[in-house]
């Protein structure tokens, strides 16, 4: 059989094949096909780098969420992320401290500029709320920072300040600080948690955490630290240090704040409730400080009765000499040297300036003392 009867015998395609076919066919023969494969292979290779980079991610967020990664991380289909604003203070990688400062030396700082955060001052009309404040914060100061310099100290006081100013967190100072206490681990300062406060703390380092807590609930500002909400030594590594902004350290406190606006001052919007918690944890160590009755209002007033006054009138008279009272008729004895007159109950007392003398002797009204002669 002949080339030419087999092309007759070849089936035709249908009209939609054949134009594709056609349209392949001009593609493969056009001299921009070796381009586009290149821009689909290199779209192809970004989406599977972005997978793999993403399935690691979460697996790392799956390890954070358990205690000391001893239990298996849920299989990634099964993972609901969600925004854990304080982050987990206790989800730390399984490193030696030489491996945490290596690797927290690698996480570069920041290059923006650092910008202060606004003074704050306690509100001082309650006094018991003012004290409770300055022994949580007193406690965040020593726990955490007792052999740090004082610009270590002002920093994590600080940082408690800017916390309690932030939406993400209690809007009291010991709410801020003890913050998860109830929890063995989790809790946002570590101190409240982990049995450090049953070491009774030392006079002196006490008075020196509890001048700086009192600073900075006076005004006293950590400039070098701007807005920063967590801190770690440098001897360990959250997973969360890379999903903030790493700002300065100071001692061997690193610091950082939120990313994007919520690190910045709009952020901090927050005001004082008022009333602060009572912590019992603090007994032992807190300062006492008694309620103060609450002032009257304005409008009430206070009615005062007056008594009315008893007038004495002392003579000395010789004991012969009679003493007469008139428009009375009858004369007192010869031994009675004293004399009590009750003024009027209904009579009106007279006010008079104490500094200008009399200028004669008032008279009395019904009765009135007889001269001896």
């Amino acid at each position: 059989m002949s080339a030419q009867d087999a092309s007759l015998e070849r089936p035709a395609l249908h009209p939609v094949l054949e134009r594709i076919s056609t349209w392949l066919s001009a593609l493969a023969l056009s001299p921009l096909t070796p381009s586009a494969l290149g821009i689909v292979a290199s779209l192809a290779i970004l989406l599977a780098a972005g997978g793999a980079l993403l399935h690691t991610r979460l697996g790392e967020l799956a390890a954070a969420r358990t205690v000391g990664g001893d239990e298996p991380a849920a299989p990634t289909a099964m993972l609901t992320p969600t925004l854990d604003y304080t982050l987990a203070p206790d989800a730390l990688r399984e490193v030696s401290m030489d491996e945490a400062r290596a690797f927290n030396a690698a996480l570069p700082f920041s290059t923006l500029p650092i910008q202060a955060a606004r003074p704050f001052i306690m509100p001082p009309q309650q006094i018991a709320d003012y004290a409770r404040a300055l022994d949580c914060l007193t406690a965040a100061v020593y726990y955490e920072a007792a052999s740090e310099t004082a610009a270590g100290q002002a920093a994590v006081a600080q940082v408690v300040i800017n916390r309690m100013r932030h939406p993400a967190f209690p809007k009291t100072i010991c709410g801020v600080v003890f913050q998860g206490q109830e929890r063995t681990t989790g809790c946002q300062f570590s101190f409240t948690c982990d049995g450090a406060m049953a070491r009774a703390p030392s006079a002196a380092g006490w008075g020196r955490a509890r001048a700086v807590a009192a600073a900075a609930l006076n005004g006293a500002v950590a400039p070098q630290v701007g807005m920063a909400t967590h801190y770690h030594t440098d001897w360990v590594a959250p997973y969360w240090a890379e999903r903030l902004v790493k700002m300065t350290q100071i001692g061997t406190h690193i610091f950082y704040r939120w990313t994007g606006a919520w690190g910045l001052a709009g952020a901090f919007t927050g005001r004082h409730a008022g009333a602060e918690p009572v912590i019992a944890k603090l007994a032992a160590i807190g300062t006492y400080v008694e309620e103060l009755p609450a002032p009257l209002p304005e409008d009430v007033t206070t009615m005062v009765d007056v008594v009315p006054t008893v007038v004495i009138a002392s003579l000395e008279v010789a004991a012969d000499a009679p003493l007469a009272i008139e428009d009375e008729g009858w004369e007192a004895p010869a031994d009675s040297g004293q004399l009590a007159i009750t003024s009027d109950s209904s009579a009106t007392l007279p006010l008079a300036n104490p500094l200008v003398p009399p200028a004669s002797a008032p008279t009395q009204r019904r009765s009135r003392l007889a001269v001896p002669r």
